[in-house]
């Protein structure tokens, strides 16, 4: 059956709660904490160059004063974590950027797609940028509402799903070695503070720098679209096994980090203190300000790619059976939840890409069949 419209029903809607969730980010992200002082006398700090417990902050990475400056700040910003001075933020903080690898790898698959070589998806070397700078819960509701934008008509999903093998082959690789392989170094134990406070430092551009061997790539890449039907499908089985290592670190993180709070012998270390900002303690010290920011920070990220999920899933429904039914929308709401509470925001994303890959592929092949017999 052919989908009763020719665009996405509601997508002004869906752009309008994207947009509330990036409004969402930027004030309990940046706008509440710069009125209320949140964290408590950072900037201050930061500028003396010692934290309220006696670490020096490093002021030289690069040799270039902006720079400098501007890494200080994000140092700083980061170090209650790593060292789990704050055993919660520890614990909060490696949940959080383990798990976003999976939406590292899902914005890339997505700037890589034929169909999306015009479009500003493919900019996600810029999008990364400002959401190291500004933060996800700011930026990704964003780039998720040009994507809603570009795919709004029908038409967007009946050519041009292909990653090209170029891209496709390096995505995995790319993600796992410059981004997944940094984020899990900053938590390996016996790091001396000089030495964190350095792979900190360089963490900061990893989601750009997984860029990097996509634009060698682009070298070998083809400007016209793969024509074979074989030939169109031969990128599914590497970005099946992307997904599939995305759920797989997503889960592995999800319940290494709950079995360490299960274990912990802090009692200011619980589920709810490490996952849900407190307003009753938010103000009281620099690093609880700085917890509060990054709890905010991951909330707003994850409803952002939940919503994402779902819209996956209404899109494949409508576009394969011509209307998405209550009760396909009310299954894919139960298993996103379920996919949440087992494996994290990482493990469904992972997941519901990997199944709107294989159903794609099929609403493509059966638009282009459509063609062929007109």
């Amino acid at each position: 059956m052919a989908p009763s419209t020719t665009r996405r029903p509601y997508n002004g809607a869906l752009i309008a709660l994207f947009l509330a969730l990036s409004g969402t980010g930027a004030w309990f992200m940046r706008i509440s904490p710069a009125i209320n002082d949140v964290p408590a006398g950072f900037v201050d700090i930061v500028e003396a160059g010692t934290l309220p417990n006696g670490t020096r902050i490093k002021k030289h990475y690069t040799g270039i004063g902006a720079l400098d400056d501007m890494l200080s700040f994000l140092v700083a910003a980061f170090l209650y974590g790593p060292t789990a001075w704050n055993e919660a933020f520890y614990w909060q903080q490696l949940h959080f950027l383990v798990q976003i690898t999976a939406f590292i790898a899902v914005m890339n698959v997505e700037a890589c797609r034929e169909r999306n070589r015009a479009s500003w998806l493919k900019y996600t070397a810029v999008f990364a940028f400002v959401y190291q700078n500004i933060g996800g819960a700011v930026i990704i509701p964003l780039w998720f509402i040009l994507l809603s934008l570009t795919s709004g008509k029908n038409s967007y999903f009946s050519s041009g799903r292909a990653v090209s093998l170029p891209y496709a082959r390096v995505l995995l690789p790319a993600t796992i070695f410059l981004y997944l392989v940094p984020s899990i170094a900053l938590y390996v134990p016996g790091w001396n503070l000089t030495t964190l406070q350095n792979l900190l430092a360089f963490w900061q551009p990893t989601p750009i720098l997984v860029n990097a061997p996509l634009w060698f790539a682009s070298l070998f890449v083809s400007s016209r679209p793969a024509a074979a039907s074989k030939a169109r499908d031969a990128d599914v089985p590497h970005l099946r096994f992307l997904y599939i290592v995305t759920f797989a670190i997503s889960v592995a993180v999800h319940w290494y980090t709950i079995y360490g709070i299960s274990i912990s012998s802090d009692p200011a270390v619980s589920l709810s203190t490490v996952f849900l900002p407190n307003p009753a303690t938010w103000k009281s010290t620099m690093d609880d300000g700085l917890l509060w920011i990054f709890q905010c920070d991951w909330i707003v990220c994850a409803a952002t790619t939940t919503l994402a999920c779902f819209v996956a899933v209404y899109d494949v429904q409508r576009l394969i059976h011509g209307t998405a039914t209550g009760v396909q929308l009310i299954q894919g709401a139960i298993a996103i939840a379920m996919l949440t509470l087992v494996g994290g925001p990482g493990a469904t994303i992972s997941v519901i890409w990997a199944w709107r890959e294989e159903k794609l592929a099929v609403i493509e092949k059966g638009a282009g069949s459509g063609k062929k017999r007109r």
